[in-house]
């Protein structure tokens, strides 16, 4: 009898690597292609395209973004826009700021997102020379070094795109069905003509072609703006969406959670803060929309239940020294308005650091410190269907409520608020008869808007400065 084997073939080692690594490449490759190809393309159809070179309009808009300005007919301008106009400071540049205002002459006030005060020079309507409607992100960086002299960031990104193009052929063998060319093991068809590329291949893409196509596509969309971003700039901005881009937000610097409800649509509520603590909002929680100037907010209606609620949707450790403020209107004694939770949603035990309208109409804010609710209450009725601002916060000893930024109530007794793992939560929520004059119904019924935590307490003058400023 013969006895015959078959002879297994041991696998190529580092073949799945070099895969995903030459996947992974051409794949940033074919993003950064049609991501200035796309930028491009508003071009075509006469529109203005810019780059953006500084951060007066961040975060929404930052340095090296490519913004495309939609031509508009002259005077169709509205509030809140963000427009490209000639730079009526600089003659060789442009800017491209919201409209914030119509100044009684017919001229336009503008102003950068990220800028305190409005643009020092107004700009007539005949200038306007489209509104920004697209955005592509840091595709014009390597024009904002060029024009800076910012070789190193230049050469860093051109080493990149060299390192990129030469990964996206670490597995050129092994699409191709090359033998392994270390152990020479066969990999997918050991009876396919091995194909070869390079220069030198008939239809082959060389190195250097690949190269030029890179920085010819980036090169489309840098170059093909003519303007930037003028003003003075802080560090502070807020992000949410408005037709085109966000409303104006008022962020505070060292705020914990930031919501200011600018967002056209959408369940979430983004937290400028910086730190990530978006508000999901429920069922019963709608959006009143409106112009920038119309200033969007959050209502909360009647019969919503449980689900008219905006909540953070990760658990954080209450703060053992805080303010929290925010604005509110409503015309009931009743519901919970602010505070910190056990559970996102629904009932639970744990609760505190609670805004919430007494059974007689008066604002009350309390924590639970150690085994006992202690509060601060409003001397007047808080019911009437206005706009109030409220500020709530305690440090070790004290506990105060301030209202339309004049110190309501306060206390000293207060040693300490209990610390638990929870969430924020805006609108519906359980305050028992443990709690001094509690709502009868927990649902809140009105609107909220501009919410902020802080980790810290705020001075007498910050607090009748964030009234006066308003909502």
């Amino acid at each position: 009898m013969t006895r015959t084997s078959a002879r297994r073939t041991t696998r190529c080692t580092g073949d799945l690597v070099l895969l995903l690594l030459g996947i992974a490449a051409r794949t940033t490759l074919a993003t950064v292609y049609l991501l200035a190809v796309w930028a491009a393309l508003p071009a075509a159809l006469d529109w203005r395209v810019t780059t953006v070179v500084s951060d007066s309009m961040a975060p929404a808009i930052r340095t090296g973004d490519v913004v495309a300005a939609m031509p508009i007919e002259p005077g169709s301008a509205s509030i809140g826009q963000v427009l490209l106009v000639e730079d009526p400071d600089h003659e060789d540049r442009r800017r491209l700021h919201r409209l914030e205002r119509i100044e009684s002459d017919g001229a336009l006030r503008l102003r950068g997102d990220a800028n305190p005060e409005p643009d020092r020079t107004a700009v007539d309507a005949d200038t306007v020379l489209g509104v920004g409607v697209l955005r592509f992100p840091v595709v014009g960086l390597p024009s904002v070094w060029l024009r800076s002299g910012d070789w190193v960031q230049l050469a860093a990104t051109g080493l990149g795109v060299i390192a990129l193009v030469l990964l996206g052929r670490v597995d050129r063998d092994l699409r191709t069905g090359v033998p392994c060319r270390r152990c020479g093991t066969p990999r997918w068809d050991l009876h396919t003509t091995v194909v070869r590329t390079g220069p030198d291949a008939p239809g082959g893409t060389s190195l250097a072609l690949r190269l030029a196509a890179t920085v010819a596509l980036v090169a489309i969309a840098a170059t093909t703006a003519g303007a930037g971003f003028s003003g003075s700039t802080t560090s502070d901005a807020a992000l949410g969406t408005t037709d085109s881009f966000p409303c104006f937000h008022r962020g505070v610097a060292g705020t914990a959670l930031a919501w200011d409800f600018a967002e056209r649509g959408g369940s979430t509520a983004l937290d400028s803060s910086g730190n990530g603590r978006d508000g999901l909002l429920g069922a019963g929680a709608a959006r009143t929309n409106g112009s920038c100037t119309e200033n969007p907010f959050v209502t909360f209606s009647d019969g919503s239940s449980q689900s008219a609620v905006v909540h953070t949707t990760s658990s954080t450790t209450a703060p053992p020294t805080f303010a929290v403020e925010l604005w509110f209107r409503t015309d009931r004694p009743q519901g919970r308005l602010f505070g910190f939770t056990g559970t996102p949603t629904g009932t639970t035990g744990a609760y505190d650091r609670n805004f919430y309208v007494g059974t007689d109409g008066r604002l009350v804010f309390g924590v639970w410190d150690t085994s006992v609710a202690k509060v601060v209450q409003s001397p007047g009725r808080i019911d009437d269907g206005t706009w109030h601002h409220a500020v709530g916060q305690f440090t070790a000893g004290r506990l105060e409520l301030h209202v339309d930024g004049v110190l309501a109530a306060s206390r000293t007794d207060v040693l300490t608020a209990v610390s638990y793992n929870g969430y924020w939560r805006a609108g519906h929520g359980r305050i028992e008869s443990t709690w001094p004059n509690p709502p009868t119904d927990p649902t809140f019924v009105g609107a909220i808007d501009s919410v902020r935590v802080h980790h810290d307490t705020l001075s007498p003058a910050q607090i009748t400065a964030r009234f006066a400023a308003g909502r």
